[in-house]
């Protein structure tokens, strides 16, 4: 009788921790994707301002590229002029289940 109680408790002690592993190894990963998703954001707003540096009349926009290949997660971003000598670059990161927007305001200088 001993022994099936020991036995039970051990696996009811490892079923648990197994379970709680599960849980942190979850949490873990997703909050990498958060923050890859900011991170993509970020290499869309970059990839727009170096447009930008080239020609400031520049307003086609990052179309969705996918980062590293064969990844799947992607960045984009639009450009637009705000009319009072702005432009505003709207940045989108996508990573596993997470999409983090960014947005810029760029004024040239003199």
């Amino acid at each position: 009788m001993i022994a099936i109680f020991a036995m039970t408790l051990v696996s009811s002690l490892a079923v648990g921790l197994l379970q709680s592993e599960r849980v942190r190894f979850m949490a873990t990963r997703h909050s990498i994707e958060w923050d890859e998703a900011r991170y993509l954001a970020e290499a869309g707003v970059h990839d727009a301002l170096m447009h930008l540096e080239e020609d400031y009349s520049w307003r086609f926009g990052i179309p969705p590229r996918e980062f590293p290949s064969g990844s799947g997660w992607t960045y984009s971003a639009t450009v637009a002029e705000n009319g009072d000598g702005t432009v505003q670059v709207d940045a989108v990161g996508k990573a596993g289940e997470f999409t983090r927007h960014l947005s810029v305001t760029v004024k040239q200088g003199g």
